[in-house]
């Protein structure tokens, strides 16, 4: 019984240390959203976050916002998911990943993720727009 109640105590202390984990998309030409999921009761402040093409790198502007994008969030403690949503002057390249630096513990060292920028998806009506030749 000691052994089962320490396992579970090692599960629980290594859940609530992992890592977040976060998706990038872009929205438009200048606008970027992330989805960060993480543990509920885990502190994470985002310190920066920038795009790159492999070559150039730009700092956005950036707002943390709950999942649906509508409430600002100041402290992201008690949420499992959150947004950051990104906002770039136009850009002379064409970013593909992400940085995003934060830090898991308060005034702790800043760590960092490198995430794969996702494209938008081409309009539904493009494809099915008629052109002046038909």
């Amino acid at each position: 019984m000691k052994n089962w109640a320490s396992l579970l105590l090692l599960t629980f202390v290594v859940s609530a240390c992992s890592a977040p984990k976060a998706t990038i998309a872009q929205k438009s030409s200048t606008q970027y959203h992330v989805s960060v999921q993480k543990s509920a009761k885990q502190y994470m402040e985002v310190v920066d976050v920038q795009l790159t093409d492999g070559n150039q790198w730009s700092s956005g502007s950036f707002r943390l916002t709950d999942e649906s994008g509508k409430r600002n969030v100041l402290n992201t403690k008690g949420y499992a998911s959150f947004g950051i949503q990104v906002v770039t002057p136009s850009l002379s390249f064409a970013p593909n990943q992400a940085l995003i630096s934060y830090r898991v513990e308060l005034n702790g060292p800043v760590k960092s993720m490198l995430l794969s920028l996702q494209s938008i998806p081409a309009p539904l009506e493009a494809n099915t727009r008629p052109t002046l030749a038909e």
